[in-house]
């Protein structure tokens, strides 16, 4: 099967190119066909102690730690292989590894978490979580993984932590502090084979902009939407069906409202979408379902977990325009509704099928409505989520009537 040309050119839209490297390591694919690499080298994102002994190559970023590929029929997904850019990148200090790991980051489930890559715990989720998705027909593949053996890490408690130490230290102390104090352990990657790498949430970033109607017709919006949400209703209702969580925790910390945090893989940047339908992804917290009431948490999960439908992401939506963060838009609030009410429906029923080339055309006008978006208010193309700032921005920048014509006029 050949992939998709459209495919294509909405991950090129959508997704800018960066650099990895193949080091020495062995790898496991469960097929040998399915390795797009040689058997004694691996991908990674790292900075490199000395000169890199290979040459570096290029691919997809997607998502923070991990790279897409083209494949004749998809995509080939390489996850937990490093950080693409930034101080906080591991180092590669010939045939070893240097990096962080956290173990008490508010916004993690497992107890320690390994910077850039996977622990065992993680990896092992990664692999039930797939398995279920396989058996129940979705389109994607776990193909293989590997562990590097030679990582060492210094322990901090969490991301704000990690940022702050490495701004207050050089390079060189550091290494010196990794090579004298650094913990041992073992770094897992895996291995996809994916559909698209295109997310039901970061299409939802599109209807954020207040004249997007005059880009699209407002009903195929609507339509578009419920379909999404009837969808990732289902999905996530035969996932459920299975015995099986995609990945949703409570925290132990009580807010001063008396609230509890929830955590969730189940939320709509974590389902793929192409021209003919959608499948989850990212399983890293998935595991059996151990009460009733973990189903019910995830599903509100789906809907009101850093949704772009809502303002600022937020489930308390009035805060936001309180704060003036973001404005007032009708449109935008009917459509939130619209997809809370498709995804009880789908997951109730089913899903709420529209035509094959309706989905075909509204993907296209979306991710370029949302590409036009990004030139327009001049976000960074490898901006990812931080959806309060995009909302703030949208609301506070003014976009010339000139601007807006000259970007119309490409779309």
């Amino acid at each position: 099967m050949l992939m998709n040309s459209s495919a294509l050119k909405h991950v090129n839209r959508l997704r800018h190119k960066t650099k990895y490297w193949l080091v020495e390591n062995d790898s496991t694919f469960f097929e040998k066909s399915s390795n797009p690499f040689n058997e004694n080298r691996v991908p990674v994102m790292c900075s490199f102690l000395g000169e890199p002994e290979f040459p570096s190559l290029e691919a997809y970023e997607s998502g923070n730690r991990s790279i897409l590929l083209m494949r004749k029929d998809g995509f080939f997904k390489a996850k937990g292989i490093g950080i693409p850019s930034g101080i906080s990148r591991p180092i590669y200090d010939h045939g070893k590894i240097y990096t962080h790991q956290l173990y008490d980051d508010p916004d993690m489930c497992h107890r320690y978490i390994l910077w850039g890559f996977m622990q065992r715990e993680e990896y092992k989720c990664e692999q039930y979580g797939s398995a279920k998705a396989k058996e129940l027909g979705q389109k994607i593949e776990l193909l293989g993984t590997s562990s590097i053996e030679d990582v060492y890490c210094l322990q901090v408690k969490d991301r704000a932590e990690m940022f702050s130490e490495l701004r207050k230290i050089n390079r060189e102390t550091m290494i010196g502090t990794f090579k004298k104090e650094g913990i041992r352990v073992t770094a897992y990657s895996a291995y996809y084979w994916v559909p698209s790498d295109i997310r039901v949430g970061e299409l939802f970033f599109a209807f954020m902009f207040p004249m997007v109607t005059k880009l699209i017709e407002p009903s195929m919006i609507r339509e578009y939407v419920e379909w999404l949400g009837s969808s990732c209703g289902h999905l996530l209702r035969q996932f459920h069906n299975s015995g099986a969580l995609h990945g949703t925790w409570v925290g132990e910390r009580v807010t001063s409202l008396g609230l509890r945090d929830v955590h969730s893989n189940s939320y709509t940047g974590n389902y793929l979408v192409d021209d003919e339908g959608l499948t989850m992804c990212d399983f890293d917290l998935s595991k059996p379902i151990e009460k009733e009431s973990e189903k019910e948490i995830e599903k509100w999960a789906l809907v009101h977990i850093e949704n772009p439908l809502y303002y600022a992401g937020s489930y308390t939506p009035n805060d936001a325009l309180n704060q003036r963060i973001a404005k007032k838009n009708p449109f935008r609030e009917e459509l939130a509704v619209k997809f809370e009410r498709s995804v009880d429906l789908g997951y109730r029923e089913g899903v709420n099928e529209i035509e094959s080339a309706m989905k075909r055309e509204m993907l296209g006008l979306v991710v370029r409505a949302k590409e036009l978006i990004w030139k327009l208010y001049g976000f960074p193309e490898d901006l990812q989520g931080q959806i309060d700032y995009v909302d703030y921005v949208i609301s506070n920048k003014v976009i010339r009537e000139s601007e807006y014509r000259e970007a119309v006029s490409t779309f």
